[in-house]
């Protein structure tokens, strides 16, 4: 039960933090500061970061929610073999043998795999190194859009300064009219270019924090994983090569 409670935390803390940035843009909102924000950026580039950042966010709380079950079935593994509970770490293993998920699949045949190499004698550090990269394969569209988004906003910021000096090549006099029209289009490209550098570079940073969140429980799975091997006895070992064989 403690160990459930442990797991859900983890998915508790990213709702907190959810919620939060969701108080703070709704409090912005009190000052027009967001409404403001996304009216005069005539590029749209700040409504596109948003709403690709928001998407991202989502993603992350579902990755979130899903692992935590792997970690907790892999953490009850490890607690029922450190304590030679043989009987609930076959109901354990059977948990992993009924699972379609993806996931799960990996983690069974990666366990079975480093079994048998070890039972033979064999270099293990190969497969560890293709489990590492199976189960992190998710984390690189993550970095990618995180990426993504300060790029979109430096995009921005060159637009907003390519409005600015389109403006001042229309002047032909220095008409007092003129000027003030110039001054209103000037300092709505440098909105553009303020708005969208700083919507880039907020939400890039909030959401590598999500993806670093997501990786430290990533690996703690994989060190689970590595945690296992020594408790796996030969009777498991035949149970873990059936069940990848039924996999």
């Amino acid at each position: 039960m403690l160990n459930k409670h442990i797991t859900d935390l983890i998915f508790i803390k990213w709702l907190l933090f959810f919620f939060s940035l969701i108080i703070i843009l709704l409090s912005a909102e009190q000052y027009n500061l967001l409404s403001s924000m996304l009216i005069n950026d005539v590029s749209y580039i700040s409504s596109v970061i948003l709403c690709i950042f928001f998407f991202s966010t989502i993603k992350v709380g579902f990755e979130l929610y899903y692992l935590k079950d792997r970690h907790l079935n892999i953490i009850l593994l490890l607690a029922n073999l450190s304590s030679n509970s043989k009987a609930n770490a076959l109901e354990n293993i059977n948990y992993f043998k009924r699972s379609t998920n993806v996931d799960n699949i990996i983690i069974m045949k990666y366990i079975s795999s480093i079994v048998s190499l070890q039972s033979s004698n064999k270099n293990t550090e190969e497969t560890k190194k293709s489990f590492e990269n199976d189960i992190t394969t998710k984390l690189e569209t993550g970095w990618f859009i995180a990426d993504l988004l300060l790029k979109l906003g430096l995009i921005g910021t060159v637009i907003g300064f390519i409005i600015m000096l389109s403006a001042i090549t229309e002047i032909e006099n220095f008409d007092l009219t003129l000027m003030n029209a110039l001054l209103q289009s000037m300092s709505g490209g440098m909105k553009v270019a303020l708005y969208t550098t700083l919507t880039g570079f907020v939400t890039s940073i909030l959401l590598s924090m999500q993806y670093k969140y997501l990786e430290s429980l990533v690996y703690k799975i994989f060190h689970t994983c590595n945690s296992l091997i020594p408790y796996i006895d030969e009777e498991l070992g035949d149970v873990l090569k059936n069940e990848t064989t039924l996999l």
